[in-house]
């Protein structure tokens, strides 16, 4: 069972070559599909194949940026410069390898400015879209992201189109993204083409043997039972955004080693959607929960995990990172029976809308109460699968706001987030901070404001989060604007749900909550599941207007 997840994760480059040519609109000349020169044009590719178990495999960055990379495996290691059904190399004693490149050129980036987002079937509007923006006196391109994949029978569509204008070089896009959004009164956002992919030679040693291939080497344990392990993989990835030291991790399937965008070394895995998922479920939810709700996140993770694939990362020659960005992955050896077996209970369960599509899947860890739309934290279109709502199922509350505020701080007592010892310190809290030191964190960014005086909501949420607030100052008052902003400012708050009082030198916030608020709370879950409550159930309570469908 396990050796043949491993034979289609080493299979995975041929499978792309044989069956798949990158879809974009890029307009970028490749080589011919079979090119053994041409190696890293199936790893951007935006599709992903199964397993012989019929399971998506998936692959996900390990660590970039690097000189070399270290490898090992207790039975050795198999390398395989052309995957599977090509030539394997085995050296002497071979259980470590070092990997460097040579002759590498870095990758050449544009980003672009998202003026409008269509339907990939709705080529009128696409049309009208690009004339438009061409009587303005741009050369719009239109790019197609996301994916579409049948099984059994349900199509999942995940595409989009982005009309984009004025391209211009890597890190630049976000400032002229913003130029155009005031200029024009839209909301922009950056999208990366990749115009030049990195190439170079990967170098494997182990003992006396070297490996010499352009743009890609595979490894995979001599024993299917075992894992690779990857040496010296900094801890802020998978974890913590804070590189803090590094650590050795293991990983299931196959680890490939490529080029990153500036020509330095990236290692990726390819691993079984049931194994990553394993190793992720713990990361994001405590293992000791009740069943249902470890249910309800394996199916909510899985499908934040293929409703991703094909709109992040699509620069990179892998599906998903591995931070908190993507999907939280630290490899092997994280996981959990209990979590493993939800991960099993749930195999190929994830959430569709009753109008067709996946959910645009979000969790938090504590509502504190009641949930948040999902225009209010990140702007955008409402959507109808992530409209806030009160978690006390006993309360007539529609809307947290401040003439009611104190109140709903004060109870809630019979909201399903506030059960159980785990999510006491995140139901309700409260903050105390001097002026003088408040006053210096907000300086950094506003030293204009001088003194605080004040901090006023000028704009509230559903659910009370605050999504502009007035900081008020001696010399000037500013603006705030956006749910993770806000709370950053103010030396890292649980949430935005808060009001704020004077006492004597010290500002006092009392608050409700931890995160963003938005979609599924888990300490909800876990008090949904403790008195009863199916997956299905928890997972109808926190998104709309859904069903579940199993996809294999």
């Amino acid at each position: 069972m396990l050796r043949t997840s491993l034979t289609a994760a080493v299979s995975f480059v041929l499978a792309f070559v044989a069956a798949f040519v990158l879809l974009s609109l890029s307009g970028v000349a490749h080589a011919d599909e079979t090119s053994a020169t041409d190696k890293l044009r199936i790893l951007y590719s935006t599709r992903f194949t199964f397993t012989d178990e019929g399971l998506p495999l998936i692959t996900v960055e390990i660590m970039g940026k690097r000189k070399d990379v270290k490898l090992r495996a207790k039975s050795g290691l198999v390398v395989r410069p052309d995957g599977q059904g090509g030539s394997t190399i085995e050296a002497d004693g071979g259980d470590a390898w070092t990997i460097t490149a040579e002759n590498t050129k870095p990758a050449v980036i544009h980003d672009w400015t998202v003026v409008e987002t269509l339907q990939p079937d709705d080529a009128a509007g696409v049309t009208a879209a690009t004339a438009r923006w061409k009587e303005r006196g741009f050369e719009p391109r239109a790019f197609e992201v996301g994916t579409v994949f049948g099984v059994d029978g349900e199509v999942i569509d995940t595409r989009e189109v982005r009309i984009a204008i004025d391209p211009v070089p890597a890190g630049k896009g976000a400032a002229r993204a913003a130029e155009h959004g005031k200029r024009y009164g839209l909301a922009t956002q950056v999208h990366q083409e990749l115009v030049r992919r990195p190439s170079g030679t990967i170098v494997a040693r182990s003992g006396g043997t070297v490996i010499r291939n352009p743009s890609v080497l595979w490894f995979t344990p001599k024993k299917p039972s075992e894992t690779v392990s990857v040496l010296d993989v900094p801890t802020g990835t998978g974890g913590s955004q804070l590189e803090t030291g590094t650590e050795d991790r293991r990983y299931w399937g196959a680890v490939y080693v490529t080029l990153d965008h500036d020509g330095s070394l990236l290692a990726a895995n390819a691993v079984p959607e049931d194994k990553l998922l394993a190793g992720l479920v713990p990361a994001e939810m405590y293992p000791d929960a009740p069943p249902a709700a470890l249910e309800a996140q394996a199916i909510a993770a899985r499908t934040e995990l293929l409703q991703k694939i094909g709109r992040r990362n699509l620069t990179d020659p892998f599906l998903l990172c591995s931070t908190q960005q993507c999907q939280v992955y630290a490899g092997a050896g994280k996981e959990d029976p209990r979590t493993t077996r939800a991960v099993e209970a749930t195999r190929g369960l994830v959430l569709l809308r009753d109008g067709g599509g996946m959910v645009d899947v979000r969790y938090s860890a504590s509502c504190g109460g009641h949930t948040e739309d999902n225009d209010a934290i990140w702007g955008g279109d409402p959507d109808p699968s992530l409209r806030g709502r009160g978690d006390d199922p006993k309360a007539q509350l529609t809307r947290v706001t401040d003439d009611n505020l104190g109140a709903f701080l004060d109870g809630g007592k019979d909201a399903w987030c506030s059960k159980g010892k785990l999510g006491k310190g995140r139901f309700r809290w409260t903050e105390k901070i001097r002026a003088d030191d408040l006053t210096a964190r907000v300086s950094v960014d506003y030293p204009e404001i001088g003194r605080i005086k004040d901090l006023v909501a000028k704009k509230r949420g559903v659910s009370g989060r605050i999504g502009v607030l007035v900081i008020k100052g001696d010399k000037k008052s500013v603006e705030i604007t956006g749910d993770l902003r806000i709370r950053r400012l103010l030396g890292g708050l649980k949430s935005t749900l808060f009001e704020v009082t004077r006492d004597g030198d010290s500002f006092v916030f009392r608050g409700a909550g931890f995160g963003h608020g938005v979609g599924m709370c888990q300490m909800g879950a876990m008090g949904m599941a403790s008195a009863g409550k199916a997956h299905d159930k928890i997972l109808g309570h926190y998104y709309r207007g859904t069903h579940l469908h199993r996809l294999y």
